[in-house]
């Protein structure tokens, strides 16, 4: 009961995660600093995650990833928009990486699909810390969801753990490491970026 319970707060933490940086880059009107291939790639894999959890029969992966998906779709429209990018380009790699994703699952078992659906979330992850780096400034970043997305990982490696869901351990695990840099950056940033302006008033 209590594991059970585990994983359905993790999976509402994850529903909610995706909705602050859509509203933030609506509420802005930039999406300056979002990594547009993290979206793309959180969307193909939590179409694969909401397949594998109907694989397995764990209702908690199941509608929590489809609403996932929608809502990291929003999120590549904002962006393509602000950005005045190809739509369709956009989605067919989406749906290619989801495909191949649910394949890899279908064919060679938890295990396996855990450590492969890992790398597009961390190369998103990844992604996302380099456009971090290299935007000129973070307004477009949502420091909700960076902070919610750690917390919705560290559940699901918990989830995982305690039910042996050897997908979860391996994936959740890594996502941990890369969602703590990603909020550590963010936060470094900010904190630079606070004390340069309070320094350029006083001089």
């Amino acid at each position: 009961m209590v594991i059970a319970l585990l994983g359905w707060v993790a999976a509402a933490l994850g529903i909610g995660s995706s909705r602050p940086q859509a509203f933030r880059i609506y509420r802005v009107r930039s999406s300056a600093g979002v990594s547009l291939w993290l979206w793309q790639l959180t969307a193909a894999a939590t179409v694969s995650w909401a397949v594998h959890g109907y694989m397995v029969d764990s209702p908690q992966m199941q509608l929590p990833n489809v609403f996932l998906a929608l809502m990291s779709m929003v999120t590549v429209i904002l962006v393509v928009r602000d950005r005045r990018l190809s739509l369709v380009g956009t989605v067919l790699l989406t749906a290619v990486v989801a495909l191949a994703l649910i394949g890899v699952d279908v064919t060679l078992g938890a295990a396996v699909f855990g450590s492969v659906v890992a790398i597009p979330q961390l190369v998103g992850q990844a992604s996302q810390l380099h456009s971090m780096v290299k935007a000129d400034d973070l307004r477009g970043v949502s420091p909700g969801y960076l902070a919610v997305a750690l917390v919705c990982q560290s559940l699901w490696f918990g989830f995982g753990v305690l039910t042996v869901e050897w997908a979860l351990i391996v994936c959740a695990g890594l996502m941990v490491v890369a969602c703590t840099a990603n909020l550590g950056y963010w936060a470094y940033r900010t904190r630079r970026l606070i004390v340069e302006r309070r320094l350029g008033a006083t001089a």
